[in-house]
């Protein structure tokens, strides 16, 4: 009976560290799918988008599955270093406060912050420049308290009142209802904003500031930093640009007539090369 017992714990074992093999060779990879073109998902609920693509990329690379876990954008530092992810890839600005609680890899995308204004604010000042909005004083810049574009507005602005919103739909209503003259965000959630209130908007598209945009690490975990850094250096090379280009450059200029995924690689291309 003991030998039968200790046969069934010896099975038993084996069997819990193959199901540790097997989930360590998972990478969970955290992302907000909220923000189509890059972090949204599809008619059946599935995800896709660039970052998702470019996640599925960089398994590719590791030699290890990924799973996409689905995160509130400002609970992803949280979930990363708790555990519940491995990375996050999902249109993450490196900035030097999140600095402090992760680590980041190189850029991989510079994405253009432009400017979702409030349409009777833009008329009744007559901007037609960034440099015009920018020399108003006391302009209302409001954006979601987890985005890295209100620190671009306090730098830039002259004398900003800056209104924390909740999430985007929320930052969004107040330019649209004129309670903030100012949403400074990346381009395609800008274009993309504009076209769904083309009356009480505009946009301008001359960008503001180029936003670096980066992988996420725990702190303990440089390997996978150094891993991700020889996977960014090849994107282009190794062809992984063209194959975000080849399936997203149509979708791309539809939220922004003319554009292709070379508009978030400005400064990246040459870099690499």
């Amino acid at each position: 009976m003991k030998k039968i017992i200790v046969l069934f714990m010896t099975i038993m074992a084996i069997a819990l560290l193959v199901g540790c093999e097997q989930d360590s060779n998972v990478l969970k990879v955290g992302m907000d799918l909220t923000y189509p073109p890059h972090e949204t998902v599809d008619e059946n609920g599935d995800p896709t988008g660039i970052s998702v693509t470019l996640a599925e990329e960089f398994g590719k690379y590791l030699g290890r599955e990924v799973q996409i876990v689905d995160v509130p954008f400002g609970s992803l530092i949280t979930e990363l270093n708790i555990g519940t992810i491995d990375v996050i890839i999902g249109s993450m600005t490196i900035t030097e406060e999140r600095a402090l609680s992760v680590d980041f890899s190189n850029k991989y995308f510079n994405f253009p912050l432009v400017t979702l204004v409030n349409k009777t604010f833009f008329d009744d000042n007559n901007i037609e420049t960034k440099e015009d909005l920018l020399a108003i004083e006391g302009v209302k810049f409001v954006a979601p308290k987890s985005f890295a574009t209100l620190d671009v507005a306090r730098e830039l602005a002259n004398n900003p009142i800056i209104r924390e919103a909740n999430d985007v739909t929320a930052a969004v209503l107040e330019v649209v209802t004129g309670a903030s003259d100012v949403f400074l965000m990346s381009v395609g959630n800008a274009a993309g904003q504009h076209l769904a209130n083309p009356d009480t908007t505009e946009i301008l598209m001359d960008p503001i500031a180029l936003s670096p945009i980066g992988m996420a690490f725990r702190k303990d975990n440089q390997d996978l930093v150094d891993q991700a850094n020889a996977f960014i250096a090849g994107l282009e090379s190794d062809g992984v640009y063209d194959i975000l280009r080849n399936l997203y450059n149509s979708v791309i200029d539809q939220n922004i007539p003319g554009e292709t995924l070379d508009i978030y690689l400005q400064g990246i291309i040459n870099e690499e090369e």
